[in-house]
């Protein structure tokens, strides 16, 4: 299925082969984890499965009845492994089996469906991990609750006879265990990743996908169409289709930049480029904000210089430039167009602001942005005409 997804994502219906710019599993990271939040369809599967587990351990109904008359017996869940004659269905369960027990913990009725030493059902961990050296020399290592607890003193056996350490940890565990006892209920199995003790997919998913890295959200946060927001994800990640990129995949083209002779790169095509340059160079002179330096600098230090309340709205406007830079860059590039000018390249990007204006949240962001278009307009065309350029002229995007 994640096969399936991939072609989708990347050439959508197209039978053609497209370049895949960042590894799936990253693009199936959360949002908040630096990733595109795209659903795994392996984790998610997994997740599905261990909810049928969840619903065998602690439901009773026909299809329960049914799997533990044939495949468990009198055998606990955790004793039985994967078999090629048992049906795909269960087999399937039991891949997930291991991921699923070692997320919870089982409550204890009557010890059928606990295994003494190997299942967690005292403290955090399996008495497995807690005792290793006891359970180095036990004899019947997958003895069940109910057999262990049947007699007194309990009913374990050791290959050899305790001494020292073993049989201080020994007479800890039966402290332990000797005021527990066996009920008539059926053993029950509690979910640690929620409060309420219940399975749910979604808890999970979570633990299942989680990195451990958190990073900022500004990108999620702007108001600007998704295509946008993927478009700067692509080029925070420094994955963009220049043609430096193009020659990493083996790629054999001209590695020259199509507005001048320069390699392209990204660090060139969106910061230095004549294009950029001019861009940049104009929004210092009627706003004061130094050029970005970079990819890093733009999205971590540049992007912050707006304030709490206009960062998204400094974003938004990085966004249009590089926007219409990518998109000029790529009608030279393949539909053999002549280069744009300055001017309209810079009308280009104030094109698209005005578009985004309309998806911001406030009144007063909406304002901003028109304000800040109509300043670069007047000031740019004002620039060029005192330089000769003459106002006939029309201004194709």
């Amino acid at each position: 299925m994640n096969i399936l997804d991939q072609g989708f994502f990347w050439q959508n219906d197209e039978h053609k082969r497209k370049y895949r710019l960042a590894k799936w599993n990253i693009l199936c990271q959360p949002k908040e984890q630096g990733g595109l939040g795209i659903q795994n369809l392996d984790l998610q599967n997994k997740c599905l499965l261990s909810k049928w587990l969840f619903k065998l351990c602690n439901e009773e109904g026909t299809w329960q009845e049914l799997i533990r008359n044939k495949y468990l017996k009198n055998k606990t869940l955790s004793q039985i492994e994967k078999k090629n004659g048992f049906s795909h269905f269960w087999n399937g369960l039991l891949g997930v089996k291991d991921i699923f027990l070692s997320l919870g913990k089982f409550k204890l009725d009557n010890g059928t469906q606990i295994r003494f030493w190997e299942d967690k059902w005292l403290g955090s961990q399996a008495l497995k991990i807690q005792y290793p050296n006891l359970f180095n020399i036990v004899r019947k290592k997958q003895a069940t609750m109910a057999n262990v607890l049947n007699s007194t003193p309990l009913n374990v056996s050791f290959r050899r006879a305790l001494v020292g350490n073993k049989l201080l940890e020994w007479q800890s565990l039966v402290a332990r265990v000797a005021f527990i006892n066996l009920n008539e209920g059926r053993d029950t199995f509690i979910w640690n990743l929620n409060n309420n003790g219940l399975f749910s997919v979604t808890s999970m998913y979570k633990y299942l996908v989680n990195n451990g890295i958190k990073v900022t959200q500004e990108i999620w946060h702007m108001k600007v169409p998704l295509k946008i927001k993927i478009f700067l994800w692509f080029l925070k990640k420094g994955v963009i289709l220049t043609k430096d990129n193009l020659a990493r995949r083996n790629w054999n083209g001209s590695k020259a930049c199509c507005f001048c002779s320069t390699p392209e790169t990204i660090q060139h095509l969106f910061f230095y480029c004549h294009y950029a340059s001019f861009l940049w160079r104009a929004v210092f002179v009627l706003f004061g904000i130094n050029p970005p330096r970079n990819t890093n600098h733009l999205f971590n230090s540049w992007s912050k210089l707006g304030g709490s309340n206009h960062n998204h709205l400094l974003l938004t406007g990085a966004a249009a430039f590089c926007w219409a830079i990518w998109i000029t860059r790529n009608d030279v590039v393949f539909d053999k167009g002549h280069p744009k000018t300055f001017l309209q390249v810079l009308f280009r990007g104030t094109y698209w602001l005005r578009f985004w204006a309309l998806l911001q949240r406030s009144d007063d962001g909406k304002e901003r942005i028109l304000d800040a278009c109509k300043l670069l307009e007047s000031r740019a065309m004002e620039f060029f005409a005192s330089h000769g350029w003459s106002f006939i002229y029309r201004l194709e995007l």
